[in-house]
């Protein structure tokens, strides 16, 4: 079965959501929406599907089996219910929503109307990531205890990348408009986090940074330490004011341990039972959404 595919917002992530889903052999772009109507045509134009002038056209087509919502954070509620009034299969781009709340109403919507919704947290789905959760639940580092989750980059130097569509702008910085930096880009370290260690019991923060660099509205630096009901401890540092942009991600458990830098890998296996490391190579999907 071939899926019909509805694209909402041809800002810069549309650029994403176009090659994941024509390396999709179940899925064709049909439909592309976006206010910016030149934005909506260049991705038309791009992609080979075609660009409609109003939202309720693609969701009352019989063309479209699901929607992508790639608009800025505080559309997603509305764009959600409405999509999956319609009968259409959802997946929205990340942060959710900006409250609880919002994200609750847009998961009843969906059940009830018995549609799928899912959440684009891509980075769980990367070489590396991938890697790391296959290695720890085949045993070899044995029960995860500890680990350090680091992104350090320059965004905040920079400014935030000009957007194109609608919701163009420097809306990232904002944390009325993206929850800001945390939540708009460091949320992929905390699902991949999460994912490993299982449910947050406790969390202990500290934040600092704002306006006064580039212009960014949010706090730009964060320390964290996490608790997890397991009792694992991770140490959780991001930054957008970094002028060397630095990652690195390890996890140790009761029988070894895992490290690496690059989304794509390599990862290094640690073991006390090992004479040196090993490089363990990953694969990496094409489209890592669908």
């Amino acid at each position: 079965m071939e899926y019909g595919v509805g694209l909402i917002g041809c800002g810069n992530i549309a650029g994403t959501w176009v090659k994941a889903v024509s390396g999709h052999a179940d899925c064709n772009l049909d439909l592309v929406f976006d206010l910016d109507r030149d934005a909506a045509q260049k991705r038309a134009d791009e992609s080979g599907a075609r660009a409609i002038g109003e939202l309720e056209e693609m969701l009352a087509s019989v063309e479209i089996d699901l929607v992508v919502i790639g608009t800025p954070t505080p559309s997603h509620p509305d764009l959600v219910v409405q999509a999956a009034a319609a009968g259409k299969h959802v997946l929205c781009e990340k942060p959710m929503a900006l409250t609880l709340d919002e994200c609750q109403r847009m998961i009843d919507a969906c059940q009830q109307a018995g549609v799928q919704l899912a959440i684009g947290h891509s980075l769980r789905f990367w070489g590396a990531f991938r890697c790391c959760r296959r290695l720890i639940s085949e045993g070899a580092i044995g029960t995860p205890v500890v680990g350090s989750v680091d992104r350090m980059g320059t965004a905040g130097i920079r400014k935030a990348e000009s957007e194109e569509g609608a919701g163009g702008g420097d809306w990232r910085s904002s944390v009325r408009n993206s929850g800001g930096h945390l939540l708009e880009g460091y949320i992929h370290e905390l699902d991949f986090t999460r994912s490993v260690f299982g449910e947050v019991a406790s969390v202990t923060c500290e934040l600092a940074g704002g306006g006064e660099h580039g212009g960014l509205l949010s706090p730009v630096i964060a320390h964290g330490l996490a608790r997890f009901e397991t009792g694992a401890l991770v140490t959780l540092r991001t930054g957008s004011t970094v002028a060397l942009p630095t990652r690195g991600y390890w996890i140790s458990g009761t029988e070894g341990g895992l490290r690496f830098s690059e989304w794509g890998g390599p990862v290094e296996h640690f073991r006390a039972d090992l004479e040196e490391k090993r490089l363990v190579s990953c694969d990496e999907p094409f489209a890592y959404y669908l």
